[in-house]
C-alpha cells in the first residue's frame, strides 16, 4: 500500500514539473534562441519559418546500449519545398550553442527518406552523414534527451506538411525514391 501511495506522489510530481514546462516552452528563450539562429546564420533567415528538431541513435546489442542525441535548429520555407536549412546545435551551460548552417537540397543530398514525422536527410559520405530532423510540438526537459523547453505546435505542423514536399521535390529532382533507389523510366 505505501508503495503505491509513493507512485502516486511522483507520478503527480512529474506531471506537475511537465505541466510547468509546456507553459515555460511557449514564449521561452531557448525558442527565441531557435529563431535568432535561423535569422542571423541562414540567408534572409527572416523570412524563414524556424523549429527545433532533434534525434536518437541508439547502438549496441541486447546487454549494451549506447544512446546519442542531436539536436538542431532548422528553417524552410513552405512556398519553397527545395531546400532546407539545418544548423546544428547544442546546450552548453544552459546556452544554445550552434555550428554552420547546411543546406540540404538536391544539389548537396544523395536522397531523401523517412517521412512526415521523421524525415532522414542523406548526404553523400554513407551513414556517416545522414541526418535524423524530427519537429515535435512539445519539448519539454528530460534531463539528457531533451534539454529545452519549446512548444511549437504551429512550427511541427508547418513542417509536416513541408516535409511531404520536400521529399517529393527533391527526390523528383534526383530521380530517385525515398530509399535512394534510382526510378523506374
Amino acid at each position: 500500500m505505501i508503495s503505491v501511495g509513493v507512485f502516486v506522489v511522483l507520478f503527480i510530481i512529474i506531471f506537475i514539473k511537465i505541466s510547468m514546462d509546456e507553459k515555460k516552452g511557449v514564449n521561452s528563450q531557448e525558442k527565441e534562441d531557435i529563431r535568432k539562429i535561423i535569422s542571423n546564420l541562414v540567408p534572409d533567415g527572416a523570412q524563414y519559418t524556424a523549429a527545433y528538431a532533434h534525434s536518437k541513435e541508439v547502438y549496441g546489442g541486447p546487454r549494451m546500449k549506447r544512446e546519442v542525441y542531436h539536436y538542431y535548429a532548422v528553417g524552410f520555407r513552405p512556398d519553397q519545398a527545395d531546400h532546407l536549412w539545418v544548423v546544428p546545435i547544442g546546450v552548453e551551460g544552459g546556452k544554445i550553442v550552434y555550428t554552420e548552417p547546411i543546406k540540404a537540397s538536391a544539389e548537396t543530398l544523395v536522397y531523401v527518406g523517412g517521412n512526415v514525422h521523421q524525415l532522414l536527410l542523406q548526404f553523400p559520405g554513407g551513414k556517416k552523414n545522414l541526418y535524423i530532423i524530427t519537429v515535435d510540438s512539445s519539448n519539454t526537459k528530460l534531463g539528457k534527451e531533451c534539454q529545452v523547453n519549446i512548444q511549437q505546435p504551429e512550427e511541427a505542423a508547418a513542417f509536416k506538411q513541408f516535409a511531404e514536399a520536400f521529399q517529393e521535390s527533391v527526390n523528383r529532382e534526383l530521380g530517385v525514391d525515398k530509399k535512394g533507389r534510382a526510378l523506374k523510366k
